[in-house]
């Protein structure tokens, strides 16, 4: 009659390997969605062809990086514009406008508006790649978690599946002892 609470056991057992590997899945899917994330912003640009093939589980996350990132990437490379410019500036009057005779770079005493434009426009491009490392970090780090995550709930998977084999065995051991002998 053992057998009986072994069955039921082994019923339990398998509910609990399915919820594991059910598990194991979704950090899959995580990892593998963070993945593509990290190579959509990778360049600090999201093209529309990115956006249309990001997962769907972080659609509005990819939007909201790139609302984010241009925001963040515009109000640093206009303070960033500007303190070069006033630093060219008192170069310019430092030197007693030699500085200008020398440089073949933006100068601001003569700037013209392309020029300062292509200054914020390097600036800019700079900053959205660093705000883009940023977010990859962070992102290699929630990485780092799941794979741990992962690992373990791999080795819980491995230890429940073992338990099951040897809970088969005792069961059909179980039966066979327990079974009517007629002589």
């Amino acid at each position: 009659m053992s057998w009986v609470m072994l069955s039921l056991r082994k019923m339990a057992l398998r509910q609990r390997i399915s919820d594991i590997e059910m598990k194991s899945v979704q950090i899959s899917q995580r990892i593998m969605d963070l993945q593509s994330y990290a190579n959509n912003i990778a360049d600090g640009v999201v093209t529309y062809s990115e956006l249309a093939n990001c997962p769907s589980s972080l659609f509005g996350t990819q939007m909201n990086f790139m609302a984010d990132s241009s925001q963040v990437a515009y109000q640093s490379a206009q303070i960033k514009t500007d303190a070069a410019l006033q630093q060219m500036q008192m170069l310019q009057d430092g030197t007693g406008g030699q500085y200008n005779y020398t440089s073949t770079s933006i100068n601001p005493a003569y700037a013209n508006p392309e020029q300062a434009y292509l200054l914020f426009n390097e600036i800019y491009k700079e900053e959205l790649k660093e705000y883009s490392n940023q977010i990859s970090a962070q992102l290699n780090e929630e990485e780092k978690a799941l794979q741990t995550e992962k690992d373990r709930i791999e080795t819980q998977l491995k230890a429940a599946e073992a338990e099951l084999e040897t809970l088969s065995q005792t069961i059909d051991s179980n039966i066979k002892n327990d079974a009517i002998k007629l002589a």
